[in-house]
């Protein structure tokens, strides 16, 4: 469960949501914060993600996450994507793939 949000830089256009009934984890791994080494399982990556209501405490999420996700926007074009860093950024895009 996310405990702090903050609400500083994320538009309607980055902004991603939940598909219905997903998680930010999988099954059997919690969701948990990133370490000062980086994540705990294989795979992981810690990330904030970019929500309409702010940008989430940074995060170990599975490098597949955007499959759980789908972006806010209504505009055409438009994807989940993971940027790199620590913490990196998973929020929506204007692609063209």
């Amino acid at each position: 469960m996310l405990v702090g949000l903050t609400a500083c830089g994320v538009t309607e256009d980055e902004a991603v949501r939940l598909k219905e009934g997903q998680t930010l984890s999988v099954p059997g791994v919690p969701l948990e914060g990133c370490g000062t080494l980086g994540c705990l399982y294989e795979g992981q990556v810690c990330m904030e993600v970019f929500f309409e209501y702010g940008r989430s405490p940074a995060v170990c999420v599975f490098t597949d996450v955007c499959e759980r996700l789908e972006c806010q926007t209504q505009k055409p074009g438009y994807k989940c994507t993971l940027f790199d860093g620590f913490p990196g950024q998973v929020k929506c895009i204007e692609r063209d793939d």
